[in-house]
């Protein structure tokens, strides 16, 4: 479901031949783990959204040790815009507390414009922007090349 959805916003989130099959290998790993929560969304039965959380350690450099990190998150389309992602979230927000996590972050994808939308509603802020750039495309356009050369210092002659 998420994977087909992010493979219609851009042809750079196309699957591997065997993604989903490392993808159920992933999960399987994750869920084994005790920094990890799903929170599904279910309705008479119906499973109409899930959100994949986890604990991640933040490098050792900064002061905050333990960040809540939201992993992966979908509500099926009939179902968008109804509050589900925000109930999820506050499942997640708590577990995250219990654990210690004083933070919370996530990607979304830039031409995920719900997705972007619903986060910033919830009060997520850009920390860093992640750039991309295809390198044949860039080879192959001709760029112009930064030149570098190597200047030697001459040594002084001694008075």
């Amino acid at each position: 479901m998420l994977a087909k959805y992010h493979q219609g916003l851009s042809d750079e989130f196309e699957l591997a031949w065997d993604g989903k099959a490392k993808w159920s290998k992933y999960l399987r790993q994750k869920f084994s783990e005790i920094s990890t929560k799903l929170i599904v969304a279910e309705t008479d039965g119906e499973l109409i959204g899930f959100m994949l959380c986890l604990l991640s350690p933040n490098p050792p450099i900064y002061k905050e040790k333990k960040l809540g990190v939201i992993s992966d998150v979908y509500v099926k389309e009939r179902w968008r815009r109804k509050g589900i992602a925000m109930k999820m979230f506050d499942v997640a927000v708590k577990w995250f507390a219990k654990n210690r996590a004083r933070s919370v972050q996530l990607n979304v994808a830039a031409p995920n414009l719900e997705g972007r939308a619903v986060w910033r509603s919830l009060g997520f802020e850009p920390l860093v922007i992640t750039k991309r750039l295809k390198v044949g495309e860039y080879l192959s356009a001709g760029h112009p090349r930064i030149r570098t050369r190597i200047v030697k210092r001459k040594k002084q002659k001694k008075k």
